[in-house]
């Protein structure tokens, strides 16, 4: 006689052995892998939508926009990029930290202090703005007059991401910051782009689209947790550290977009961002598991997260040169079928992907910011920041694409070495 075991049960069973099985490799990684899997689970539904859309919203711009036209795109969200960080962009670590402990209160307060503060980068804007104009180029005037209109409401509202993270609600994250805050303005971005390929349009559909979609589920947020009035002002102090290291950064991380659109040309500036799109798509996960791992290391002590770090870098390790070997054998095939226009990127991508094998020291980074080691960041921060000027300039000024491609390798893993070395040297000093 064959029993037959009701479906209920057999998932019943499922999920015990899956319980199971997590709970014993915690013996290994030396982490919560039944948390990691529950919160892991949204973060990796939400990166491969995202990656998905920004996948197809890539093939979009390669079929509809010129090289040119894509180019003074990105250029424009360059300066955007450095714009915004005269903002407190380190708001977003300080709500986490804040509403992890308690502070509630800390979002509303943070939102209303990020709109004043923005005004120095509606002033940034304004006199770029003017700059263009009176050089005759209307188009970038009018395009980066639009960015700062509607920037210090953006990344106001985004804080609504951060409170989530904190509140560890990462299927809300996944589905209202990830998948909705994504899907609307890249819908909107090919709409747009079926009608008209002038940049100044782009810009303005980009930026509008964000910011109403950013208001709409910040409110949402709001409405469903309700925080109270409780605000952690120490926080907000340390927020504004963060924001001066960022600066430094801000600058480093877009200067490359700036020196290569005005010295070798928007085209080139197309191809170098091709190049390099594919491989930046893996931020997408480590962020999420950055964000998932922040919450806990807030709470742990010292002696806790330092048991399970060695096995983290190990695992993470093997993942990257995976990654690396893997994409260097794939990325011939992806451009020839999806993007062969940018064919000559093929090279670039492939050298670029080498920047995988700076995923191992992500963890130590995150544990920099989640225990507040202000000193240390500011280190990170400042010494990556130089390495990376200087890299790029001299990259781009004696071997062009290629000099630039190497000088963002060497800066990434550059970033990791000293994250971990200064992770190693604060856990050395909690022991004296």
């Amino acid at each position: 006689m064959v029993l037959i075991v009701p479906w209920y049960q057999s998932m019943g069973n499922l999920r015990n052995k899956a319980y199971r099985a997590l709970r014993w490799s915690e013996r290994y990684t030396k982490t919560d892998m039944l948390y990691l899997a529950r919160g892991g689970f949204w973060m990796t539904t939400s990166s491969v939508v995202v990656s998905s859309l920004s996948f197809l919203l890539a093939i979009s711009f390669a079929h509809f926009l010129t090289k040119e036209t894509y180019g003074e795109y990105k250029f424009v969200l360059a300066i955007a990029g450095i714009l915004g960080t005269f903002a407190l962009t380190g708001l977003g670590s300080a709500v986490m930290r804040s509403v992890g402990r308690g502070f509630e209160g800390t979002l509303h307060y943070a939102f209303w202090t990020n709109i004043r503060w923005s005004a120095l980068s509606f002033l940034g804007a304004l006199v770029l703005s003017i700059y263009y104009f009176a050089h005759g180029n209307s188009s970038l005037g009018l395009a980066i007059l639009v960015v700062g209109s509607f920037s210090p409401f953006l990344s106001s509202t985004n804080l609504y991401s951060a409170y989530l993270t904190a509140k560890k609600d990462f299927r809300r994250h996944a589905i209202y910051f990830d998948i909705i805050g994504n899907l609307v303005p890249y819908t909107a971005l090919f709409a747009t782009m079926l009608l008209t390929d002038s940049p100044l349009w782009l810009i303005l559909v980009y930026f509008s689209s964000n910011t109403l979609i950013g208001i709409i589920l910040y409110k949402r947020t709001v409405k469903i947790y309700q925080p109270g009035p409780t605000v952690d002002t120490e926080s907000l102090g340390y927020s504004k550290h963060l924001s001066l290291m960022n600066i430094l950064s801000g600058l480093a991380n877009n200067i490359d977009q700036i020196l290569v659109f005005h010295y070798i040309g928007a085209a080139e500036l197309a191809i170098y961002n091709f190049a390099t799109a594919i491989p930046d798509q893996t931020k997408g996960p480590l962020k999420g598991l950055n964000k998932l791992i922040f919450p806990k290391f807030v709470v742990r002590e010292d002696h806790e997260i330092r048991t399970g770090m060695r096995n983290k870098f190990l695992w993470l390790l093997v993942l990257s040169i995976v990654l690396v070997l893997a994409y260097i054998l794939a990325a011939p095939y992806i451009f020839s079928i999806f993007f062969p226009k940018y064919m000559g990127s093929v090279l670039y991508s492939q050298i670029f992907s080498i920047s995988f094998l700076s995923i191992p020291f992500s963890p130590a980074n995150v544990y920099l910011a989640a225990k507040k080691k202000v000193k240390e960041q500011y280190m990170v921060y400042s010494l990556t920041s130089i390495v990376q000027i200087i890299a790029v300039f001299f990259g781009i000024f004696f071997w062009g694409l290629l000099g630039l491609i190497v000088a963002r390798v060497i800066t990434r893993i550059f970033s990791g070495l000293i994250n971990a070395t200064l992770y190693k040297y604060s856990l050395g000093k909690e022991d004296d």
